[in-house]
């Protein structure tokens, strides 16, 4: 602001004020980066607001005021030096955040919430921008007064806009703040109401559905959010990640624990509902899986329903969503129980894989295609149903060996081809996942991969000499068998490509003895070029399976003779 137009607005009557600030907020209000002004401008400009905010007399133009806050809020250099405690407890108030006996106090009163969500937006950008203000929400009555106006969001007349600013202000602070993260798990009883804020949005497209004759299952009803609801949602789930990632997932006390059953239920609906917009649909479930990641194990159970009724079968195969799998078209009955959630929850990892796979994959398929595959894994390695279910559908009987396992568009096909992938992270996890369908048997994931592809993570692993990994007891049932197809053809297939390969005349056959011997030296002699050059480096697989650089050419040739010791369960099919 110019040095002129400070002046007049120094010295302005409300309605020159008013004129001046709607004028200045006008023309930058979809300016992220405002113009530099003097130190000392800046803060009498601040100064000037606040005096009209905090003045009882001044309230018909505290939106006006509040609007231009919000504009300089965007500045991060400067807002240290302008807004102290007293400022930030006046926005707070404004916003509405009071301890809950003041709130008892302004029962009567009428509530401006279009001021409300002003100072909400002021309040979120100074949050974000200052470490220092940070901290002043973390001691004034902003976090009892979001959590206090929590319990009124029953309440119709509360906006929507309101209820979505006070969950992003929340995710804000236990974002930036950890320390405020017990406090509102024990003292607020954070977890309970969180979790009956998505109880309560859940609950209200049930009623209007059931009302509007849109759905007759009520066990795994497909829910249709608004994009407002998904949006609110969405900062709620976000939130509770901030408040269960330091919770003990393999040891919870009793009470966590409640609450963690109580949200997996929760999550299992989410994960079969949608959004209004498809790519609002993606993100609820990005949160939802992220949210479903940190649960302990033991309650994966909750993800799993007795099955419904034939007629319920149909109505929820009907409102399946579009894009899955062949496979997942199918039944998702198993073991008596309805996998309908974890199939969703598989087609939301080959959407993820399509992604990826896609010619300019973005940073986004990434970052989601790690929580989704760390899931899977912690799933299959803690209820045996979802893993065998998962089996059945990602890693059938083998009939088809032409191709390489990397090759095609099966889920199998796409995790094989991550499993040499530059993505560190996700090369691990898709390996792992695949292992542990495998029950962790060398011999079979060998058999499903191809060992040109599953050598990097079985050297990782200490497992080059084969056996079966030590992290989980797997149950010892004998699961399907090969099937005829690929009996007859098991001594054709090169176990390096996990391909079938016809017989091929010997590049050998019709030489002389002389002429195999130059052959054989002839190898010989590149290898030790390349050996001298560093270009490679003989290595040998120690007796705990892992590889290890050998410092003379002879110790290859100790325990040749010696069958390895942990190679005793030497099967391939798929019967234990």
């Amino acid at each position: 602001m110019e040095e002129a137009a400070l002046k007049l607005l120094e010295n302005a009557n409300d309605d020159d004020f008013v004129r001046l600030l709607t004028d200045f907020n006008t023309r930058f209000e979809r300016q992220f980066t405002l113009p530099e002004m003097p130190s000392d401008s800046w803060a009498r400009l601040w100064s000037v607001i606040f005096h009209r905010l905090v003045n009882p007399a001044a309230s018909g133009m505290l939106l006006t005021c509040l609007n231009t806050v919000r504009i300089l809020s965007r500045n991060k250099a400067g807002v240290d030096s302008v807004v102290d405690r007293d400022r930030v407890s006046t926005l707070v108030k404004l916003a509405g955040l009071v301890t809950e006996e003041e709130a008892l106090t302004r029962l009567n009163e009428q509530i401006n919430y279009d001021v409300v969500l002003e100072a909400q937006k002021s309040l979120f950008n100074l949050v974000y921008n200052s470490k220092a203000i940070q901290r002043y929400c973390c001691g004034n009555s902003c976090v009892p007064g979001l959590m206090c106006r929590m319990k009124l969001f029953r309440d119709p007349d509360v906006p929507h806009l309101v209820k979505y600013f006070d969950m992003r202000i929340l995710f804000l602070l236990t974002a930036l703040c950890p320390d405020i993260r017990p406090q509102l798990r024990t003292e607020h009883h954070g977890l309970t109401y969180f979790i009956e804020v998505l109880d309560l949005e859940i609950k209200t497209v049930q009623e209007f559905q059931e009302s509007s004759g849109l759905s007759n299952n009520q066990q795994n009803m497909n829910l249709v959010f608004s994009v407002e609801q998904s949006d609110l949602m969405n900062e709620v789930l976000k939130l509770l990640y901030n408040l269960v990632f330091n919770l003990g997932k393999n040891g919870p006390d009793e009470e966590e624990e409640s609450h963690c059953l109580r949200l997996v239920t929760i999550l299992r609906i989410l994960i079969m509902s949608s959004v209004k917009e498809e790519e609002k649909t993606k993100e609820l479930h990005s949160h939802t899986i992220n949210l479903l990641l940190l649960m302990p194990p033991q309650t994966y159970e909750e993800l799993l329903m007795p099955m419904p009724s034939a007629s319920d079968v149909g109505g929820a195969m009907a409102g399946a969503v579009g894009g899955e799998d062949p496979d997942l078209a199918q039944s998702y009955e198993y073991d008596g129980k309805d996998m309908t959630v974890v199939a969703k929850i598989l087609n939301y990892l080959n959407e993820q894989l399509r992604a990826l796979s896609s010619p300019k994959p973005g940073r986004l398929a990434k970052e989601t295609l790690n929580p989704i595959l760390t899931l899977m894994c912690e799933m299959c390695q803690a209820n045996r149903s979802i893993r065998k279910f998962l089996r059945q559908k990602i890693l059938p009987p083998l009939r088809d060996v032409t191709n390489k396992p990397e090759d095609g568009e099966t889920t199998r096909n796409k995790l094989c081809s991550l499993m040499t992938s530059l993505l560190i992270e996700i090369k691990h996890l898709s390996a792992n996942f695949l292992f542990i369908l495998c029950k962790e048997n060398v011999d079979r994931f060998i058999k499903y991969t191809g060992y040109g592809n599953a050598a990097g993570y079985l050297a990782g692993r200490g497992l080059m000499l084969g056996g079966r990994g030590k992290s989980v007891d797997y149950s010892s049932d004998s699961e399907e068998s090969d099937t005829e197809e690929y009996n007859q053809i098991k001594d054709m297939i090169n176990p390096v490509t996990g391909q079938f390969e016809p017989p091929r005349p010997s590049p050998m056959e019709g030489m002389s003895e002389e002429q195999k011997e130059h052959e054989a030296m002839k190898l010989v002699s590149a290898l030790k070029k390349l050996t001298d050059q560093k270009v490679i480096k003989p290595c040998r697989i120690d007796a705990d399976g892992k590889v290890r650089a050998v410092d003379h050419i002879l110790e290859l040739r100790e325990g040749l003779n010696c069958p390895p010791s942990n190679r005793a369960n030497h099967n391939d099919s798929d019967s234990d």
